[in-house]
């Protein structure tokens, strides 16, 4: 996809933009401990949930000098022992959010070894994956990016605006079945409209979260929507949307009315769309955080 060439925005917006990403996106390594299941480094754990953990796992459990091992008689087991321990810290109060939705749990090739309860990924610090749209449109005096303004009744990040679509990738799916999926239910988007969706690499997410650790591989896509196109939410999950130009995105994701890896996915497709300057701290930023 041939995308826009744009002019830079000014050196002080794209300053306020680096400060955003700076403020959000932390993580501090000796705070997290690698969290070995069947001998493989899957997840990271902090203090209080290695705690829970050693409180609470009904398996083996042996703490390392390289992290919490937890062991268990086959990857089924895990999968069962996991959701049993992560629905007991729910229905105490621990952590909310529930989902009855699976994520894959991967190994360091992308093997699934065995699903698990979404909620549960942040507590345990493990891998999820997750596609994002980018949706832009041409119009009289400029490109526009389309902006979605998700429900307030979403149990994250209510109310907040976001990519054109965006979503996890279920236990099982594909990423471009996650994008058709995404972008027929939040956005409407026909078929003819989501064959022209081109993909455009993957970026890491991460950072500290109040439930625990936010480690997901973005996967992104972009499309070129006609202009005066109106997106159509299906499933409740987004409230409008709206067209607003690079000035105005930059404003709201400074203002941090923007969802962090929304955040991070637009400020992506600036630098590829020559919104950014080479030679500014926050290219070499966002290049850092491409797998």
């Amino acid at each position: 996809m041939n995308l826009p060439r744009l002019s830079p925005l000014p050196d002080s917006v794209q300053t306020g933009l680096l400060g955003f990403l700076h403020d959000t996106f932390r993580f501090h390594a000796p705070d997290w401990r690698p969290l070995l299941l069947n001998g493989l480094p899957l997840g990271m754990v902090n203090g209080i949930w290695q705690q829970r953990l050693l409180r609470d796992w009904p398996g083996s459990q042996q703490i390392l000098s390289d992290g919490l091992l937890l062991q268990s008689g086959s990857w089924d087991d895990m999968a069962r022992l996991l959701q049993q321990t992560a629905r007991g810290w729910h229905d105490a109060g621990l952590f909310g959010g529930w989902r009855n939705e699976t994520f894959d749990v991967c190994d360091s090739s992308g093997t699934a070894l065995f699903a698990l309860e979404r909620a549960a990924f942040r507590p345990l610090g493990l891998h999820s994956k997750a596609v994002h749209i980018n949706g832009l449109s041409p119009c009289a005096d400029g490109w526009r990016f389309l902006i979605a303004c998700r429900s307030p009744h979403k149990a994250v990040d209510p109310g907040k605006l976001d990519n054109l679509t965006g979503g996890g990738i279920a236990a099982g799916e594909t990423p471009e079945a996650a994008m058709r999926r995404e972008g027929r239910e939040e956005a409407g988007l026909p078929p003819e409209l989501l064959d022209t969706a081109a993909p455009a690499g993957r970026i890491m997410s991460l950072h500290t979260v109040k439930r625990g650790l936010h480690r997901e591989s973005l996967y992104l896509y972009d499309i070129i929507l006609p202009d005066g196109f109106t997106p159509q939410n299906q499933d409740g999950e987004v409230a409008a949307f709206a067209a607003m130009d690079a000035h105005a995105v930059a404003d709201t994701v400074i203002r941090g009315e923007m969802t962090n890896d929304a955040a991070l996915v637009t400020l992506d497709l600036f630098r590829r769309c020559g919104l950014l300057s080479p030679q500014h701290p926050l290219t070499a930023y966002l290049h850092s955080t491409r797998l």
